[in-house]
């Protein structure tokens, strides 16, 4: 790839060979690939990036909650706004260890490499049922994503790019990481800061 792109990562953590990650550009289809932990991963953007990525989207709940069942905000805003179940838009104490300790390790890990990258949460398949019909030929349509369906690993990271690339280009302006209870920790300075939660719709 060349390096005067300018290139939006996603990525679906998971464990082994369930750990999606997609980079993408607006000129050609998603490169996509899936790892066994974080640091391949990684190691996957470095190969094929010559610059620091515009932005990051991640596939899984980047600040916690004390509270019960680690319930945050943003989740329940999105189970009411679209009457989805507990179990399309789960806590965080209802994921897996992969999802949750990957997920946080990739963006440590990716901001040792390129310091400062922004970094987005997103839901690919809550926002695909949700705003796009369940229907990855709408989506693709709508944000011009070329190349073969994707088998569902590497087309939540591709989505979870898209969200990295309308949030962070300042399309999508809704971010749920602004309203939280007083057991949420705050995106803007915790050890993970600063991360957002940019959504489509308001």
């Amino acid at each position: 790839m060349k390096s005067d792109k300018v290139f939006w990562i996603g990525v679906d953590p998971g464990g082994k060979s369930n750990f999606g990650i997609a980079i993408l550009n607006d000129n050609e289809p998603p490169q996509t690939s899936l790892a066994d932990c974080a640091d391949e991963a990684v190691l996957f953007v470095r190969r094929h990036l010559g610059r620091a990525p515009a932005g990051v989207g991640v596939d899984a709940p980047l600040w916690w909650s004390s509270g019960q069942s680690s319930d945050r905000i943003a989740d329940q805003w999105l189970r009411r706004r679209y009457s989805l179940s507990g179990g399309e838009v789960q806590t965080a104490n209802s994921l897996t260890g992969a999802a949750l300790v990957q997920a946080v390790m990739f963006i440590r890990r990716i901001r040792e490499v390129y310091p400062g990258v922004r970094v987005t949460e997103s839901h690919p398949k809550a926002l695909l049922k949700s705003v796009y019909g369940n229907s990855w030929d709408v989506f693709s349509a709508r944000f011009h994503i070329n190349g073969p369906r994707p088998i569902e690993h590497r087309r939540d990271a591709i989505i979870a790019a898209v969200a990295a690339r309308e949030a962070f280009e300042g399309r999508w302006t809704h971010d749920l990481s602004i309203n939280r209870l007083p057991s949420e920790q705050n995106p803007n300075n915790y050890w993970l800061a600063p991360v957002h939660y940019f959504w489509p719709e308001e």
